[in-house]
């Protein structure tokens, strides 16, 4: 269980840090709502609904997995 609790702690820590680096990185280049055209904003729109999906998802299977 130690074991558990560590490696989930230090992945925890390294989503945090990737993701919070990834966002910076891509809202540098990102151009505002009001300039893409409505391909792109399809596609940002299908891409932010993937991953709140995916988000979900991944919450769902840790708590299965944690709680039993």
């Amino acid at each position: 269980m130690d074991g558990y609790v560590i490696g989930l702690a230090v992945g925890i820590g390294a989503g945090i840090a990737i993701g919070i680096s990834i966002g910076i990185s891509i809202g540098k280049k990102q151009k505002s709502w009001s300039e893409l055209t409505a391909g792109e904003k399809k596609t940002r729109i299908i891409s932010i609904a993937a991953g709140v999906v995916l988000l979900i998802v991944g919450v769902v299977v840790f708590l299965i997995r944690f709680l039993s």
